[in-house]
């Protein structure tokens, strides 16, 4: 009976855990300014209307020919330079339930900080744009992320070759909504934006799954551990006494485990709080809690601290190029690279190596 309660214990941990529903944020709620744009302040004559709804935001555009790519649409403003912005990458998509006049293809423009061209904090006066073009439909439709891209227009007047940027949808500001793709020039459409999601995992409810899960499978395994035999009692001689015990503090021991996993682990490029936590048997909160007391760092920093070193020596000691170095070290992208070493080290890679080799023959008989 205890193991079949230990059973069920863990199997529903772990159903939990697996199949928790998803967490979902209204954005319409957190929209703190509409505002209509068009290709007019380009010298354009395009229109475009807003009315607020009961339940949404409509907007109705008519597109003009004096320019030769017309376009019309809104911004919504989520967050304003002093208060803090969103973070999507603790979501994973983008639930979006539109009805239009007609099925004319409609455009998403998410705007978040990029880095400024020179040294300086990211903020929103230098926005990078993820954009994705879809058809509209009586039923919502949810987007990842990477079904966001950075648009050539972008990457031209900027002088960047980034081909994704997902690593910076941590800071988003506002969301527009554009007509599509037309080649007559003079389209128009009322649009009623009736639902605007971010839906993402509900990281209370696996994390008790997880929880539970590993409560039934220690109460499981217990159940078949044989049991220990009975103490022989004391004879009336013998001293009752106990001897000193020196007790280890378990928790030193489990930052250790945890520190040393990091490492061995710090170059898969998709290592995650969450995976990582998942690898370990411990909870994502528990594993930043431990990192943090080890480190006095996130997990985020503590990761980048251990990539970064390893990039260090190996520009030190190999002769891979940059490019070799930061993807074998767990970096995804190149430019990243550069500024977190930058950042760490106050030199670039290429410079770091150079000096150190310098260094190298100085030292030399």
């Amino acid at each position: 009976m205890r193991r079949i309660a230990a059973a069920a214990m863990l199997l529903a941990g772990f159903a939990l855990w697996r199949f928790a529903p998803d967490q979902r944020l209204d954005l319409l709620q957190r929209v703190q300014r509409v505002q209509g744009i068009s290709d007019r302040f380009q010298g354009g004559t395009s229109n475009v209307h807003i009315a607020l709804l009961p339940a949404g935001i409509r907007f109705q555009y008519a597109l003009g020919s004096a320019w030769r790519y017309p376009w019309a649409g809104i911004n919504l403003r989520l967050a304003d330079s002093s208060q803090t912005p969103l973070d999507l990458t603790r979501w994973h998509s983008l639930e979006v339930s539109v009805l239009t006049t007609n099925r004319a293809p409609l455009r998403i423009q998410l705007l978040s900080d990029d880095f400024p061209l020179v040294s300086g904090p990211r903020d929103s006066s230098h926005p990078i744009y993820h954009i994705l073009e879809f058809s509209p439909s009586n039923i919502p439709i949810a987007f990842a992320w990477t079904d966001f891209q950075i648009p050539s227009w972008w990457r031209d007047q900027n002088q960047r070759q980034d081909v994704q940027r997902l690593d910076l949808l941590d800071r988003l500001r506002s969301i527009e909504f554009h007509n599509g793709f037309t080649t007559t020039g003079e389209d128009s459409s009322s649009i009623d934006i009736l639902k605007l999601d971010l839906v993402g995992p509900s990281r209370f409810l696996r994390g008790m799954g997880l929880l539970i899960a590993l409560i039934g499978g220690i109460w499981l395994l217990a159940s078949w551990l044989p049991k220990r035999p009975p103490e022989p009692e004391l004879s009336e001689t013998a001293s009752s006494a106990p001897g000193s015990v020196v007790l280890g503090d378990p928790r030193l021991r489990q930052r250790e485990i945890i520190l040393q996993a990091l490492r061995e682990k710090f170059a898969d490029p998709e290592l995650s709080l969450e995976s990582f936590a998942v690898s370990q048997g411990l909870s994502p909160r528990l594993v930043a809690s431990l990192l943090k007391e080890a480190t006095s760092l996130h997990f985020k920093g503590a990761l980048n601290d251990l990539r970064l070193n390893e990039a260090a020596r190996l520009l030190r000691e190999s002769r891979a190029n940059v490019s070799e170095i930061a993807f074998a070290v767990g970096f995804q992208n190149a430019s990243h690279f550069g500024r977190a070493f930058r950042e760490r080290f106050g030199r670039s890679p290429s410079d770091f190596r150079m000096e150190s080799n310098a260094t190298s023959s100085s030292e030399r008989p």
